[in-house]
């Protein structure tokens, strides 16, 4: 059939203004407190050693971002909507605009950098950072809801 199928309204827990927000905040828990240690290792110039760790909270980010990912995008499948593929890059990605809030947060209550160039080197390097975050979180989670979606959908027979 050529006609796409028209989609209902969808219940308030199922729209993409709750749905994208929602599912960032977990993902960001998981890692807000190495996000800390990173950045004062990095703007206070202090040493970084935990490296393992560091290895251990990007693979339970990468777990967290790909379940909270499936889970926004059965609610979506679940409200009769099949465009679940943008949906679920930007419910991952959203982990990134968390990250760049702490990063405002930290900025202000730890740093000490005043004038334009520093404001705008940090403000630079952390856009940077939080856009490629958002790439990284984005990608996991659409290809997690993919693998997911591939899967429930695998044994639907068409008569």
């Amino acid at each position: 059939n050529s006609i796409p199928r028209p989609i209902p309204d969808a219940p308030w827990y199922s729209s993409s203004w709750f749905i994208i927000p929602a599912s960032g905040i977990l993902p960001f828990g998981s890692i807000f407190i190495e996000m800390y240690f990173v950045f004062t290792s990095f703007w206070s110039y202090k040493f970084y050693y935990v490296y393992g760790f560091m290895l251990l909270v990007y693979v339970i980010l990468a777990l967290v971002t790909i379940c909270t990912t499936i889970v926004a995008v059965y609610f979506v499948l679940n409200a009769e909507n099949y465009h679940w593929q943008w949906m679920s890059f930007l419910s991952a990605g959203s982990t990134a605009a968390y990250v760049f809030l702490y990063a405002i947060y930290y900025f202000v209550y730890k740093t000490q950098m005043t004038g334009l160039l520093q404001v705008s080197f940090y403000f630079g390097y952390m856009f940077l950072f939080c856009f490629s975050l958002f790439l990284m979180c984005g990608t996991v989670g659409a290809f997690g809801a993919g693998v997911f979606v591939r899967k429930i959908y695998g044994n639907v027979k068409i008569d």
